[in-house]
């Protein structure tokens, strides 16, 4: 597939088979939760009929290529190879178009069709390729996340998918792969109870995974929450209130800051320990910049110290 091929996609059909779905659609502006951040008001706009895509909340915009690259955090050639797969079917823009009639008015997501996941099977990490090199490329230790992780079979609609699954305490999942980042209903916190009178709270199941893979030599000595979404630190308080210490990670952005100052305001005992990704937004990309450090020699990586739960 070539450059202007991949033009042809429209984006909104790109979205739609990484399973993100519009708030609402006015005229040709359909309008979606951000898929690069957590937020409650849709500020991703995509106009259908120019296929061009910007993301208020960034600054940022452009067309599927643009997009693509970010999304799935390849360049274009490997971008190229993606969208040219099984994985996604997808319509020319023009033939969609073509038969696409949306009223002026708004149109509320209820009025949208938004199919839940419905899990279809759990099986043991190691069994399905795609996954595994999916972890892998997070840089993510294997026998780390097979203690914690499933591979979890899902569908939507008629359509069947595949991802890494991470439970959470009301038994609903967090899912991941190379092209989708969500979660499977009921939505909630992961409590990890190791019996210490410390706890690590972490944003995602990624940032857990590899707070263990950096320290998978000298293991962290903690209980362990994971939010699965800033916006249900609420949710965490009386749990972690109940601990002498808390180790908190979050990521370096706007919505980071707000969770250390909830903490903090919440009169807990509490240790900023971002300080060891300082250079960097969350502790995955430390893993995978120590990781490829660990490849040259010449340069091998270091990890700094910090006053928090160091590694």
């Amino acid at each position: 597939m070539t450059c202007e091929q991949a033009k042809q996609i429209s984006i909104v059909d790109l979205l739609e088979q990484c399973h993100v779905r519009p708030q609402y659609v006015r005229g040709q502006d359909h309008w979606y939760l951000s898929p690069f951040r957590e937020e409650k008001t849709p500020s991703f706009k995509v106009n259908a009929r120019l296929n061009l895509y910007y993301d208020h909340g960034s600054g940022q915009g452009g067309d599927i290529i643009d997009l693509g690259r970010a999304l799935f955090r390849c360049d274009t050639k490997a971008l190229l190879e993606k969208l040219d797969s099984r994985l996604f079917l997808f319509q020319p823009q023009d033939l969609k178009l073509a038969g696409l009639h949306i009223d002026s008015a708004v149109t509320p997501a209820t009025a949208i069709d938004q199919p839940a996941i419905q899990i279809t099977a759990l099986k043991e990490l190691g069994t399905n390729p795609a996954i595994t090199q999916y972890l892998e490329s997070r840089r993510i230790d294997l026998a780390v996340a097979k203690s914690y992780c499933q591979e979890v079979y899902y569908r939507v609609g008629d359509k069947n998918y595949f991802a890494a699954g991470f439970q959470n305490r009301s038994g609903g999942y967090e899912l991941r792969n190379a092209y989708f980042k969500g979660s499977a209903s009921p939505k909630d916190i992961s409590h990890i109870e190791n019996g210490h009178h410390s706890v690590c709270v972490l944003e995602g199941f990624m940032d857990f995974l590899s707070l263990l893979s950096l320290r998978k030599q000298e293991q962290v000595q903690t209980d362990f929450v994971v939010l699965n979404s800033v916006s249900l630190a609420e949710r965490s308080l009386d749990i972690v209130k109940g601990y002498s210490t808390v180790f908190l990670y979050p990521n370096h952005d706007t919505a980071g800051k707000k969770l250390l100052e909830k903490f903090e305001n919440a009169g807990l005992n509490c240790v900023d320990a971002s300080g060891i990704y300082k250079d960097y937004k969350d502790l995955n990309q430390l893993l995978v910049a120590s990781k490829q450090q660990e490849k040259q020699p010449q340069h091998r990586y270091r990890h700094r110290k910090s006053r928090g739960l160091g590694l």
